[in-house]
């Protein structure tokens, strides 16, 4: 007796069928898959913390205006967080977005009414400064027009005395920096050490420095030190 055969027909509509239902599984589970993806890159981008200053100069309130003070009809501010142990100087008032971190409060300086000084000119310049263990530490922040820059070098008194001033005729303020007159590397006792001063631009570099001086009284000018540009030693000995 002939077996009798499944229609061709039916053999290829039940594997059709197969195929489909084959599909439709591989794509649900790569949905599920990206569904999977997508909330997981979700969560964590919502736990990301967002760091950062906001535009009124705060990181860790209450803070508090320590200075301000006026720079060529620029409002310049120094706002200091929660114990005066980090700040900022914020460049246009309030709710602006120009707004520079004080840097030397990681070299533990700490910051106060007398930590901001600025000088107008072409190239106008703001000092920030604070007294740390090992003396006065600062940081310049230049602008011109509304573009303000931070120096790369900061700049250390070890005798107490750190200000902006008018020295050379050159586009902006100067740097005076007092130092002793001592080898601090070799241990040495420099409280009692003749002081001088070193002499910077607004590009770091070194002009030269004074005479030495008794102490930080026999500054001439002092307590505002005023320097006389043809009296500079250069190169400093």
């Amino acid at each position: 007796m002939a077996r009798v055969g499944r229609p061709w027909a039916v053999v290829i509509t039940a594997a059709a069928c197969a195929l489909v239902a084959a599909g439709a599984l591989a794509v649900a589970a790569s949905l599920r898959d990206r569904d999977a993806a997508a909330s997981d890159a979700t969560t964590t981008t919502a736990s990301t913390p967002g760091g950062g200053a906001g535009v009124d100069g705060c990181l860790v309130q209450p803070c508090q205006v320590l200075a301000t003070t006026n720079v060529g009809g620029t409002q310049v501010e120094l706002v200091a967080d929660n114990g005066n142990m980090s700040g900022r100087l914020r460049i246009g008032g309030a709710g602006s977005s120009d707004v520079v971190e004080a840097t030397i409060t990681s070299m533990g300086a700490q910051l106060g009414p007398e930590s901001l000084q600025c000088v107008p000119g072409t190239l106008a310049a703001c000092l920030l400064r604070g007294e740390s263990p090992d003396g006065i530490v600062g940081q310049i922040v230049v602008g011109r027009s509304t573009k303000w820059n931070e120096l790369a070098q900061s700049f250390q008194s070890d005798a107490g005395y750190l200000a902006l001033a008018e020295v050379t005729p050159d586009t902006g303020a100067e740097i005076l920096v007092a130092q002793h007159r001592c080898d601090r590397g070799a241990g040495d006792d420099c409280s009692r050490t003749p002081v001088f001063v070193r002499v910077y631009n607004l590009r770091s570099q070194d002009l030269g420095c004074t005479r030495n001086y008794d102490d930080l009284e026999s500054l001439p000018g002092w307590p505002v030190v005023a320097v006389d540009r043809d009296n500079l030693l250069n190169p400093c000995p």
